[in-house]
């Protein structure tokens, strides 16, 4: 469906979503609607599904002229030539901007994350369409803002995330694994949680594969230190079966941690 029949497309909630809705909002929004059902604590939040994304390109006229351009930065060979083309892209998703049906929506769904008069941070976080599949993996390749605040800043946030579906990075991984696709990112915006610690699970090993034991990278203050590799963060390796007994850890060197500030900007 459409986002530009229906508003309930436009804006989505995080606890509307299951593992089906992954073509439409990404793997990770889909996958945290899949946690809110299984009753795990999800901060809340909504997600706008790539086809709102796709309707405000063509709405602004440029659909064609992005798709044309990543079709040619997707065959570049000089680097410059690949680096420009990726600036021209996301310089005309910013100019084309966000449509007033949609910023609409957008401002509605983030003012009911507010408590007791007062707006909520939010993280705004990219949700490529076939991100981390069996096949690929974009994780942290498109962008993530944490401790956003305020609607107007909000907005600039997403068209931000839209954007970064032209990085070089970005690119050069898709032409590298074949993929021609026009891309098409979904974001999803949550309320941030002022972590003192943060990490990530993984239920299959990384490396080995095994789904026998559970990996844990943690790092003091908030994840993006571990998800971008800014610190070597502490390891735990747990057996997956009731009790996850150690088996074994490993202490990283953090050399700093990045907290949400007073002003709510990020301060290493």
């Amino acid at each position: 469906m459409s986002a530009s029949t229906t508003d309930t497309a436009l804006v989505r909630g995080l606890d509307t979503l299951r593992a089906a809705d992954a073509p439409a909002v990404g793997g990770k929004a889909a996958n945290l609607g899949e946690l809110i059902a299984s009753g795990f604590p999800v901060p809340p939040g909504f997600v706008l599904p790539a086809d709102a994304y796709l309707d405000a390109m063509a709405a602004a006229g440029v659909r064609d002229e992005l798709r044309a351009l990543h079709d040619r930065a997707l065959t570049a060979t000089d680097p410059a030539d690949l680096d420009a083309l990726c600036a021209e892209a996301a310089a005309k998703v910013r100019a084309a901007g966000m449509p007033d049906r949609l910023a609409d929506a957008v401002r509605a769904a983030y003012a009911a994350l507010g408590t007791d008069g007062h707006e909520a941070f939010v993280a705004v976080r990219s949700s490529a369409v076939g991100e981390d599949s069996a096949d690929d993996s974009f994780a942290g390749m498109n962008a993530t803002f944490t401790n956003v605040r305020g609607a107007e800043e909000l907005i600039g946030r997403i068209i931000d995330c839209w954007a970064s579906a032209y990085g070089q990075r970005v690119v050069a991984y898709r032409a590298g694994r074949g993929s021609a696709a026009e891309p098409a990112v979904a974001v999803v915006v949550q309320v941030m949680v002022a972590a003192e610690r943060a990490g990530v699970a993984f239920t299959a090993h990384p490396v080995t594969g095994r789904t026998d034991v559970v990996v844990v990278e943690a790092a003091l203050g908030q994840g993006e230190v571990v998800v971008s590799g800014a610190v070597q963060p502490d390891t735990y390796e747990l057996a997956a079966t009731p009790g996850t007994p150690l088996r074994g850890m490993h202490i990283g060197e953090q050399t700093h941690e990045i907290v949400r500030g007073p002003d709510g900007v990020d301060i290493p």
